[in-house]
């Protein structure tokens, strides 16, 4: 993994839970959102395996796309954790929402 990959990965790993958090809505239950998030981080770690060029190797594919999934879902249990999802981010997402008759 080159210095690129490993920022782009970590990188992933930040941003995919604010995401995921962003577009969940009520008709979007925990498990819809965690495979989701799964989705999204497997397709982020594919693409930095591309970020050095096209791997002629299969490893660097696993290496990058289960580092990205991994991740994600370590920082997103984190930041679960300590209410950064769930009180932080719907603090920030509320702040656009102008309530009538107020």
């Amino acid at each position: 993994m080159t210095d690129i990959q490993a920022g782009l990965t970590v990188l992933t790993v930040l941003v995919v839970p604010y995401i995921v958090q962003a577009i969940k809505t009520k008709a979007m239950t925990g498990n819809v959102a965690r495979w989701t998030a799964i989705a999204v981080s497997a397709l982020c770690g594919a693409l930095t395996a591309m970020a050095g060029g096209m791997p002629t190797d299969p490893t660097a594919w696993v290496t990058s796309i289960f580092a990205a999934v991994g991740g994600v879902q370590v920082a997103y249990a984190a930041f679960k954790s300590v209410g950064v999802t769930d009180k932080w981010l719907d603090a920030l997402l509320a702040l656009g929402d102008v309530k009538k008759g107020a």
